[in-house]
């Protein structure tokens, strides 16, 4: 017989096992929100709609579990083959959108105002919210919080947020029993709340990709924006992240701006308004046999016949989105300094960027890629050899997943050297792919670090000069010290799993909801994910 919690859900015995998952699963429908949804709809010329699959981490997990479970997912209608499929839907009164068939997704798309869309989007998610998040705003200068981001916050991101909360309410009054819903990402802090609220036995798990910062830097933030976002947190049953710094910085920030808040350091947990919710961190993985397939598919390898064209006799590979926090930029001067500091070196080594023009409609994302070609063109001026026609650094514009999986196979020296990162999947993707024994350089700011660090050169993310003394020390390390640290990346990675990352937020969830009081005592204490986090005590 189901057990109540003082949160009212009821969901029957604790899982033991992906049995006991599915079970539930078959019971109770699962909802994902997210702003982006599992598939791009473009309208064809001849009015029919064609529907693009994307590849990001959450879709690949749902998809471990969507054939035989249908999960509905509820995203923001963002291009305008995704608003005309919209309408289509509620002009037909189709209120899920079937992809697949059989059905992989539902999907309800939620369709702001364009104008309300852009500042939840452009003005305070991306960059306000993102940048503050990964400790990149120039505070002497920026950010301005003035008049027109405040009416970006009320008419745009707390608007948007509220039509999100709609749809999931909705959602749940149609089905017949209370549904769990997984919210994602930093686009909707504040729809926890706002759902706990009209639906107060609501199933709710909030998971944040990216970095928290401590509370001292959410101060550049007004007071009112930065408790309603923790006080929308709060709203949910189970706030996760990708490592356990991140969610002690979460309660910390909690501690400092949220009346009332008691926070269990020992147990991971913050208590407030008369409910307990649970902090914990899952650290993200890849799909190793779906990331293998692409790489050796066919559109990978064609892209073998060029390729080598940019190799040398050793290679060094960055594989990145062309973002400030990627740390691009540095990157490119410590391998300045490497050459200048080691001459024999100069034409026999090749640094590949592949880089990846992301938000080309903010403004700092636009400086900052004019900033990453300056770099490049600076650099191979100084050091290009005519003779020979060899240049330093090739650099790889466009987004083309199986050519970045491709060239990872064939690199002597990845550089990873983010300012700061959720996780950082490039890490992970080519410790798992490459074919050379290659080493990793990682930065101690991607999240990947604490699962990565043992067989990785760890840098400082703005040490240019321990960046460069890194790329001599792994392209002059000797083969059974490179194959050694390869191995063990590998093997890192091969034991973690994307579908199991899923699975233990929905084990979690199912855990805390079917315990009369839910604490961290009914954790496995055997997973690093469900481990206590202390206020001032690093947890591996």
């Amino acid at each position: 017989m189901a057990r109540q919690t003082e949160n009212g859900h009821g969901l029957g015995q604790m899982p033991e096992d992906a049995g006991a998952i599915d079970r539930v699963l078959r019971e109770r429908p699962l909802i994902v929100a997210s702003n982006r949804g599992p598939v791009t709809c473009s309208l064809e010329d001849d009015g029919t709609f064609r529907a693009r699959k994307g590849s990001g981490g959450v879709v690949t997990a749902v998809s471990s579990i969507a054939r035989e479970h249908q999960p509905i997912w509820i995203a923001a209608a963002m291009t305008e083959g995704d608003r005309a499929r919209a309408e289509v839907a509620a002009r037909q009164g189709e209120h899920l959108i079937e992809f697949g068939r059989p059905p992989e997704f539902r999907l309800r798309f939620v369709v702001p105002a364009p104008e309300a869309y852009h500042q939840y989007y452009n003005v305070i998610s991306n960059p306000l919210l993102w940048f503050l998040q990964h400790y990149l705003w120039d505070t002497p200068r920026s950010p301005d919080i003035t008049h027109e981001i405040w009416t970006a916050w009320y008419d745009g991101y707390v608007a948007v947020n509220r039509l999100f909360a709609d749809e999931i309410v909705a959602t749940c009054e149609r089905c017949e029993t209370q549904p769990i819903v997984m919210l994602q990402d930093y686009h909707l802090y504040l729809c926890g709340g706002m759902v706990r609220e009209r639906n107060p036995d609501a199933i709710l798990q909030h998971f944040v990709h990216i970095p928290w910062p401590d509370p001292d830097y959410w101060r550049l933030l007004p007071m009112a924006m930065r408790r309603a976002i923790c006080e929308g947190m709060l709203g949910n049953d189970i706030v996760g992240f990708q490592t356990p710094e991140h969610a002690r910085s979460f309660m910390y920030t909690c501690e400092a701006y949220v009346d009332g808040a008691e926070i269990d350091y020992d147990r991971s947990a913050v208590r407030w308004n008369g409910r307990r919710i649970e902090v914990r961190a899952y650290p993200i993985s890849i799909d190793a046999n779906a990331v293998r397939r692409i790489a050796y598919s066919k559109e990978a390898r064609s892209h073998d016949r060029y390729l080598p064209n940019h190799w040398n006799e050793f290679t060094i590979l960055r594989v990145d989105r062309a973002e400030p926090s990627k740390n691009i930029v540095r990157g490119f001067q410590a391998f300045d300094r490497f050459l200048e500091a080691h001459r024999e070196f100069q034409g026999r080594v090749n640094f590949v960027a592949i880089t990846v023009p992301s938000r080309m409609d903010v403004p700092e994302y636009q400086d900052y890629l004019d900033d990453v070609s300056a770099a490049v063109g600076r650099i191979n001026a100084r050091y290009a050899n005519v003779e020979t026609g060899w240049q330093p650094i090739h650099l790889i514009m466009g987004e083309n997943y199986p050519r970045a999986l491709a060239a990872m196979k064939w690199y002597d020296v990845l550089l990873v050297n983010a300012i700061i990162d959720g996780m950082n999947l490039v890490a992970k993707e080519g410790a798992l792919l490459n074919e050379r024994n290659g080493v990793l350089i990682l930065s101690e700011g991607a999240g990947a670090a604490s699962q990565l660090g043992d067989n990785a050169l760890i840098i400082a993310p703005a040490d240019v000069e321990g960046t460069a003394d890194a790329m001599h020390q792994a392209l002059t390390m000797p083969l059974a010290d490179r194959r050694r640290m390869a191995e063990g990346l590998r093997r890192a990675v091969e034991a973690d799993d994307v579908a199991d990352w899923f699975r233990q937020q929905i084990a979690d969830l199912i855990r805390y909801a079917s315990a009369d009081e839910p604490d961290a005592d009914h954790a496995d204490a055997s997973s690093p994910l469900a481990s206590p986090i202390e206020p001032d005590v690093a947890v591996p």
